[in-house]
C-alpha cells in the first residue's frame, strides 16, 4: 500500500509538471491534497518540490479557503481550495480538501 501511495504522489507531482494549466484545473482533491502533502504546505508561502524548482506553489490561505496558484514550468494556473481545517488553522497535510477549482 505505502509503495502505491508513492507511486500516486509522484505520478501527481508528474502530472503537475507536464501538463497546461487546463488539464491541471481538472485535478481532483485528493491529487492536490497529496500534493500539498508532498511540498509540506502549512499555511501561506511559496513551496517548491524537492529539487524540482520547476513545481511550485504559491498559498494564500483564509479560513477554510486558500487561493493556491501552481506553477509549473513556464506557464500557472490558479485554483480556489476549499477545506476542512484539522484544528491548527492553516491549509496543511492534515486536512480534508473538498473542492478545488
Amino acid at each position: 500500500m505505502k509503495r502505491r501511495t508513492s507511486r500516486g504522489i509522484v505520478f501527481g507531482l508528474l502530472a503537475f509538471a507536464t501538463v497546461g494549466s487546463s488539464v491541471a484545473q481538472e485535478i481532483p482533491a485528493v491529487g492536490f491534497s497529496a500534493l500539498v502533502c508532498r511540498l509540506g504546505v502549512a499555511g501561506s508561502g511559496h513551496y517548491c518540490a524537492p529539487g524540482n524548482s520547476q513545481l511550485c506553489l504559491d498559498v494564500t490561505d483564509g479560513a477554510g479557503t486558500a487561493v493556491v496558484t501552481v506553477h509549473h514550468g513556464q506557464t500557472s494556473s490558479t485554483h480556489t481550495v476549499t477545506y476542512v481545517d484539522n484544528g491548527d488553522g492553516e491549509l496543511d497535510c492534515g486536512d480534508t480538501i473538498t473542492s478545488v477549482s
